[in-house]
């Protein structure tokens, strides 16, 4: 617990009373536990390819380098299990146990949490344990590599089969946690819905799954086992949805993969947290700042992608490729790059662009450092603010002002209109960034205001 002297106690119970009291309509409100607002992906090699995970000086470097910037979260995706079975490990064990768990070791030493990715839904239709009952219909993945089939949260079998291999994750490798990209068979189910109606589900920013008590007993059952060790349980059900279920089933949702997620205030009516990635193949906004404006004033931080940088080694495996879909295409043009730019600029994740931004990191860390005092723990959120005391002029649709709240009161405003917009204040604020202090600021389209009273 942070130690507190009496003047910060003093200006946190005032802050807290005029907050409470000024804040007269909002979205919602939070109060903020166990948030680790500061997360990335970690790309550790190019899969199907064969590769040591053991951290080299770069990963030294690079842990370091993040850990100072405040990442407190790492996600590693598939390339640290074996889904092939050709390196001589499996899709829930590492082709190189001792690597992983040196790699782990040296993100503990920096104090970063380490997730690693395990499906509750994906396995390949040709692993050997790969069985009927598992499914309840061909629902199926054909990317790149990947003949996936969509197991089914309701199948006994499937359960019986899995949840001892997620077990044996937690507790080989000094993981903290698991991510689970779920490959949720209702999604198929709704999506063959939707073009069966001559509707097209891809034009939908969510969703509208009807309520899963099996998904929801299923997830239920990992999340307890996964807090029952101390652990961090992330999901991402696909592009940008979640499951509609009523216990609360996951710690953080990852929302944007595959999809776009230029919507105002995507996720906000999810249960929290929700980390937004900008899928760069399916983004057109041409200012990265703005992905910011539109994600945290919702109590939303961007998904850093990081780690080695893709090659495109992968490829030049002796293995059966879908070679149309556009996973297989990007990594083809992930190879061409690299060929050409050995030192880089580099890509580092699938959500990339080609090459990846060369300011994304000093971005991310330059808003992370805005981010994490506002959304300390047992801070209060009050998200999108419509009748505030604290603010004399009107709030349009467009304009989205949250306040957050601890031993300091924050305010930050997007204006994510076409106009500019004249922010008015009963009281003098700092603007954080120019420490400019005054009663009104002028914001303009697709900016964030940070404040400090």
């Amino acid at each position: 617990m942070k130690i507190l002297t009496l003047s910060e106690h003093s200006r946190r119970i005032k802050n807290i009373n005029e907050a409470e009291k000024g804040n007269r309509s909002y979205f919602c409100r939070h109060r903020i536990r166990d948030y680790l607002p500061g997360q990335t992906t970690y790309n550790l090699g190019d899969y199907p390819a064969s590769f040591s995970i053991s951290p080299t000086d770069y990963d030294y470097e690079m842990l370091k380098s993040l850990s100072e910037n405040g990442v407190e979260l790492i996600q590693v995706h598939e390339e640290w299990n074996d889904s092939l079975r050709h390196l001589g490990a499996t899709k829930h064990t590492s082709h190189d146990p001792e690597g992983m768990k040196k790699f782990v070791d040296l993100c503990h030493n920096f104090g970063i949490k380490v997730i690693p990715y395990a499906s509750t839904g994906y396995i390949s239709q040709y692993d050997p344990d790969f069985r009927e009952e598992f499914t309840r219909g061909k629902f199926d993945l054909v990317i790149s590599h990947f003949h996936y089939r969509m197991c089914y949260a309701g199948s006994g079998e499937w359960r019986e089969y899995l949840l001892p291999k997620l077990q044996n994750i937690l507790d080989t490798y000094g993981f903290d946690g698991l991510y689970n990209d779920l490959g949720y068979d209702e999604n198929e189910i709704f999506e063959k819905k939707m073009f069966s109606e001559g509707k097209n589900p891809y034009e939908l920013i969510t969703y509208n799954y009807p309520y899963d008590p099996e998904i929801e007993d299923f997830l239920s059952l990992i999340y307890s086992e996964v807090k029952s060790r101390g652990g961090v349980y992330k999901i991402h059900v696909g592009r940008n949805n979640t499951v509609n279920v009523k216990d609360k089933v996951y710690d953080y949702l990852w929302i944007g993969e595959n999809a776009s997620s230029e919507g105002i205030g995507v996720g906000k009516d999810f249960p929290q947290y929700i980390v937004p990635c900008e899928h760069s193949e399916f983004s057109s906004e041409k200012n990265p700042d703005f992905f910011y404006a539109r994600t945290i004033p919702f109590m939303q931080f961007p998904l850093l992608k990081r780690g080695r940088p893709l090659r495109g080694a992968g490829l030049s495996e002796d293995i059966k490729y879908n070679t149309t879909d556009g996973e297989h295409l990007f990594k083809l043009r992930v190879r061409d790059w690299a060929e050409k730019h050995p030192d880089g600029p580099h890509v580092y994740s699938l959500w990339s662009s080609i090459p990846d931004d060369t300011e994304e990191y000093a971005r991310f860390c330059r808003y992370l450092a805005l981010y994490k005092p506002m959304v300390e723990e047992n801070s209060l959120a009050y998200i999108e603010l419509r009748e505030c005391d604290e603010i004399l002029s009107s709030i349009p649709q467009r304009v989205i002002a949250s306040m957050f709240v601890n031993e300091e009161k924050y305010l930050v405003v997007s204006n994510l209109s076409e106009e500019d917009y004249t922010l008015d204040l009963k009281e003098a604020w700092e603007d954080r960034v120019t420490k400019e202090r005054k009663n009104s600021f002028v914001i303009k389209p697709k900016e964030i205001l940070f404040l400090i009273k």
